[in-house]
Order: C-alpha cells, then sequence, then structure tokens
C-alpha cells in the first residue's frame, strides 16, 4: 500500500492513543493492520459495545462493518484484519482531509473569516 509515510505515522499514534497500543511510529501499514485486529478480537470478546461505540466514534460505516461480517461467516474466516483494515483506512481518509483543507486555506488575512 503506497501512502504518505506521516499519514501512516499518524495513523499508528492515533491507534496507540485510541486502542491502547504499543505499536512504533515507524510501523507497516501490515503490522499495524495484524496489531489492530488482535486489539479488536480482545475488545469484541469482552464488551461488544464498548466495539461499536468505538465504530460510532471513529465514524466507521456500521453497514461496511455487517458486511464484513456477513462475508466472514459465509467464508469461516475471522472478520478481525478486514475490519481492522476498514478502521485504519478511514483514519487515513481523516488525515488527508485534514491536510487538504489546510492546503486550502486562504494565506490573505482578508479573505479569512
Amino acid at each position: 500500500m503506497s501512502l504518505p509515510a506521516n499519514h501512516l505515522q499518524e495513523t499508528a499514534q492515533w491507534a496507540n492513543q485510541t486502542f491502547e497500543l504499543r505499536i512504533s511510529d515507524q510501523v507497516s501499514y501490515e503490522v499495524l493492520r495484524e496489531q489492530l485486529a488482535e486489539r479488536l478480537k480482545q475488545i469484541i470478546s469482552k464488551d461488544f459495545q464498548q466495539f461499536v461505540f468505538l465504530l460510532y466514534r471513529i465514524d466507521v460505516s456500521e453497514k461496511k462493518v455487517q458486511q464484513i461480517i456477513q462475508d466472514a461467516a459465509k467464508l469461516e474466516i475471522e472478520p478481525y484484519q478486514a475490519i481492522a483494515g476498514l478502521i485504519i483506512e478511514r483514519q487515513l481518509q481523516k488525515i488527508a482531509s485534514r491536510a487538504s483543507f489546510r492546503q486550502q486555506q486562504p494565506d490573505d488575512d482578508e479573505e479569512k473569516w
């Protein structure tokens, strides 16, 4: 997966805070997804309501998560890697959106509100 390294680093820092992980900022996408998947497995088995709350707070599509769970059940595989990937992708979208918004800010003070 090709993406700006600083976006992945920021996502790793966010995952550390949000999911109480200890992931290096210099982590690869695959390792981040794997470690997040393990944490999701723990959260879901302990407190499903906490998992649902986290998804809501992160702003992940409930329909997409339901589809992943249904597909995983049909294939008889665990859904955690796919859900972790969805969460990471959402966070990367937010980071890219913020970066784009910062670039669009006018430099002229008269243009600002």
